[in-house]
């Protein structure tokens, strides 16, 4: 297939937007914080990315722009290939960011008995009222966990507001995180199941992927790529700045978009993001 796949550090919403039009992407995977910032800006969104409140995924057709939301199939298809039915299965969603509100939905559609918690008890709520399901307080988690099959955890990777809770052995845990999360290091302490957040990433893709290009993936070729290790120490990045047009792409590992004034500054840029992945 005549394609390629890269990563673009954007500053906003509307610079995503920007960069997949200049630059004439096809299609693009969009991830936090850009998820909501990114709606105004679209020519067409889904009814299921409308009631999530976010886009992961944007299709451009001639300059038209489609946002999609596939999240949610990356919570309920990694439950469902761990075996478990979705109808009737008691979960806790912790977080109530945009990732929050697709595994709400997803699993509200297929009959789910969903409960949300999340430290500002405020936005759980008005996902709770959105989706029709139960929000519950972190402080009450330690009571009532017993009562849940599954924890779908969309939390950042260095959170874990309940890690004063002993988690059951038979509980399962869906971390959004494709690495190790401190929520997920916890849990595995007590034995708890854990479904990888690459299961979550693999499915979302599976779907993201059939919008751009009208046909099922090879999902053990995506599931081989995504094993695929990073060299810290060879990483081809070059500078977008507004307006920029004839930009290749071919062999880039990152794109960083900088103000004009910064773009001297791109090996900083760089050096946050390593450390992002590889860590200091």
């Amino acid at each position: 297939m005549d394609a390629f796949y890269t990563r673009i550090r954007a500053l906003s919403g509307m610079d995503v937007i920007e960069i997949i039009k200049n630059l004439n992407i096809s299609g693009a995977n969009i991830t936090t914080p850009f998820k909501e910032e990114v709606i105004p800006y679209l020519d067409f969104i889904s009814d299921d990315a409308k009631l999530i409140g976010g886009v992961n995924t944007i299709v451009n057709a001639d300059g038209k722009l489609s946002g999609y939301n596939t999240d949610h199939f990356g919570v309920t298809r990694s439950l469902i290939e761990s075996g478990l039915n979705l109808n009737g299965l008691k979960c806790l969603i912790l977080g109530a960011g945009p990732a929050a509100r697709a595994a709400v939905y997803g699993l509200v559609k297929n009959g789910a008995e969903v409960t949300v918690s999340n430290r500002t008890h405020s936005k759980a709520q008005l996902i709770a009222d959105d989706f029709g399901c139960r929000v519950l307080e972190i402080d009450k988690i330690k009571s009532e966990i017993g009562g849940f099959d599954v924890v779908v955890s969309t939390l950042l990777p260095d959170a874990n507001p309940i890690s004063d809770v002993d988690l059951p052995s038979n509980l399962i845990i869906l971390d959004a995180n494709y690495r190790m999360s401190n929520f997920g290091i916890y849990a595995e302490a007590f034995d708890c199941k854990i479904i990888s957040g690459k299961r979550w990433l693999i499915n979302q893709a599976v779907e993201s992927y059939k919008y751009y290009f009208g046909v099922e993936p090879d999902v053990k070729l995506m599931e081989k790529g995504l094993n695929v290790e990073l060299e810290k120490n060879s990483i081809n990045a070059i500078p977008y700045s507004s307006g920029a047009r004839f930009v290749s792409l071919i062999n880039v590992d990152i794109v960083i978009s900088l103000p004009a004034a910064q773009v001297g500054c791109l090996n900083t840029f760089l050096d946050e993001e390593v450390c992002k992945v590889f860590g200091s």
